[in-house]
């Protein structure tokens, strides 16, 4: 990232596009809870299944994507995303994209570290 801050205008679309992702990544994940609604609702699973599948959904993936998104900098959120495919970087303008390189790297090495 070079070392000039980022425009008022950048500033809000990066959370603009951080808001774009977060959402992108609830969603896949609220689908993944509804597949269990269905299944409830075929008397695969009794409603204190569902209720507990529930429950870790809200402890689990959704808390973590609303700390990754809502207490991180936007910034590196938003790089994050982009590193792990949530955005393409043809979504992003090309002097954001260009800021955020350095970072969407280092995002790229972690999440090869990881396994991920």
């Amino acid at each position: 990232m070079s070392t000039h801050p980022f425009t008022k205008a950048q500033k809000r679309e990066i959370r603009r596009l951080a808001g774009l992702a977060h959402e992108r990544e609830l969603s896949a994940a609220a689908r993944e809870l509804q597949s269990e609604f269905e299944r409830w609702q075929r008397g695969e699973i009794d409603v204190f299944v569902l209720n507990d599948k529930i429950h870790k959904f809200h402890d689990g993936v959704s808390r973590d994507l609303f700390k990754q998104y809502a207490m991180g900098q936007p910034y590196w959120s938003l790089a994050s995303a982009i590193a792990r495919g949530v955005l393409k970087e043809s979504e992003v303008s090309p002097s954001i994209l260009e800021d955020l390189r350095s970072v969407i790297d280092l995002a790229r090495q972690f999440q090869q570290e990881d396994g991920r």
